[in-house]
């Protein structure tokens, strides 16, 4: 060694890298964080299921309700079946004319509608799951439509056609969907319709049963 000079080692380099423990530490945590994402993912996408086909049992139950309503209003004739699972409605198909020959023109019977509810008359949920309502626009033919197909259940202690007074009908029904044991979505409907055609004697509006 030269005199007024120091020789100072050269420092050793850190090599560069992870150790098992580093890498499976790191792994544990994006599974978790994974995991996480998942859980969030699946409980949204169930909740927006949820509410989709909750919205689509309300759009379906509000149509036919209004539906049946309306054909109601405009019937000459109303009578339901002592299971309450049928509604028939007559209606008079020419105000100007006197069909049935009792010196009036609005109050004939020329053709008959009717709204059935076909299926088990149960409020449990799995064994309505193919329950329907349906509606024959002329009882003289064959040709029937299906308001709502499946689901369709009684409400708890009443029927799903009733009238009072001969001219009020009451209609109450669910709609459910199932889709597991423990988890459905369902709906309850209860509506009544006046008929316009009425008698002057019964204009009197007693309280739905």
């Amino acid at each position: 060694m030269r005199p007024g000079h120091s020789h100072t080692s050269p420092r050793p380099q850190r090599t560069l890298g992870y150790t098992i423990i580093e890498v499976m530490i790191a792994s544990t945590l994006g599974l978790m964080v994974l995991a996480a994402g998942y859980s969030f993912l699946f409980f949204t996408l169930r909740a927006m299921s949820g509410i989709s086909a909750q919205s689509v049992m309300n759009q379906k139950g509000a149509n036919a309700l209004e539906f049946i309503e309306s054909r109601a209003r405009l019937a000459t004739y109303m009578a339901t079946s002592s299971s309450g699972n049928t509604l028939t409605l007559g209606f008079d198909d020419d105000p100007t004319r006197d069909t049935d020959g009792d010196a009036k023109t609005y109050d004939d019977r020329d053709h008959y509608e009717q709204f059935k509810f076909i299926g088990t008359s149960s409020t449990n949920v799995l064994a309505c799951a193919t329950n329907n309502l349906i509606y024959i626009p002329n009882t003289n033919s064959t040709y029937q439509r299906v308001l709502i197909s499946g689901g369709v259940r009684n409400l708890p202690g009443f029927k799903v056609f009733s009238t009072t007074n001969s001219v009020i009908t009451v209609v109450r029904f669910g709609i459910a969907d199932p889709k597991t044991s423990d988890h459905y979505q369902a709906i309850d409907l209860q509506g009544s319709a006046v008929s316009l055609n009425r008698l002057w004697n019964t204009n009197v509006i007693t309280i739905a049963p």
